[in-house]
């Protein structure tokens, strides 16, 4: 049986419901957005730079630093507003087109989540959202202290799923993740959502769909 395995923040999880949140606390959209953008970037700049240093910590950790960073960078700085924040994270909706698609797939494939995020917070995720049992695996890259896009990031789901590479579908909205699992030898599908210009950095995936819902009858 072959395998699909996605990405969860911004592929499956809906980080852009942070938004009106935001906006709530500054008063201000096109501040929040800022932040917003300021928190994402900080957030995976911090995860590649602790590996790089190897002083690896944990996906949490990080996105706790980089919300910090991105308030005080903003002038908006509040532990009250940090709290609730780390909190919604933990609880982030899905995306309207995720749970029909899992459910479709569900019948001919494995279905796993490989992600930069605790094992923690992404089964706190994936209860809430009640999709916890539509996955075979659930995978963070928390035990082998490295982030994807590293090769031991996705050999992690390789040697879990136990099915050759081929037989394995890589799907994430995040350009250089799936960049990174086309470069480890999966079959990669990149989920541009929003119309973004495609890096140019090599590989390129093997297809961008707009929504998950196109998914199910390429494979």
């Amino acid at each position: 049986m072959s395998a699909v395995v996605f990405d969860a923040y911004g592929t499956l999880f809906n980080l852009d419901s942070l938004l009106p949140l935001v906006t709530a606390f500054v008063g201000d959209e096109h501040k929040a957005k800022r932040i917003t953008r300021v928190w994402r970037t900080k957030q995976l700049d911090y995860a590649w730079t602790s590996v790089l240093m190897n002083r690896f910590q944990d996906f949490d950790k990080l996105t706790d630093l980089a919300l910090k960073f991105a308030l005080q960078d903003n002038g908006v700085y509040d532990e009250k507003i940090v709290r609730r924040l780390v909190q919604a994270y933990v609880s982030l909706p899905l995306y309207d087109d995720v749970r029909g698609v899992l459910d479709e797939l569900a019948t001919n494939h494995k279905l796993a989540i490989l992600s930069n995020g605790t094992f923690r917070s992404l089964q706190t995720l994936t209860n809430s959202a009640g999709v916890m049992f539509s996955f075979d695996y659930i995978l963070s890259t928390e035990p082998i202290r490295t982030y994807k896009p590293a090769r031991e990031a996705y050999d992690l789901a390789l040697q879990k799923l136990g099915n050759e590479k081929s037989d394995i579908v890589f799907v994430s909205s995040n350009h250089w993740d799936v960049t990174g699992a086309k470069a480890f030898g999966f079959r990669t599908y990149w989920c541009n959502r929003t119309g973004q210009t495609p890096d140019p950095l090599s590989p390129a995936p093997d297809g961008i769909i707009t929504s998950l819902a196109d998914l199910p009858s390429l494979l």
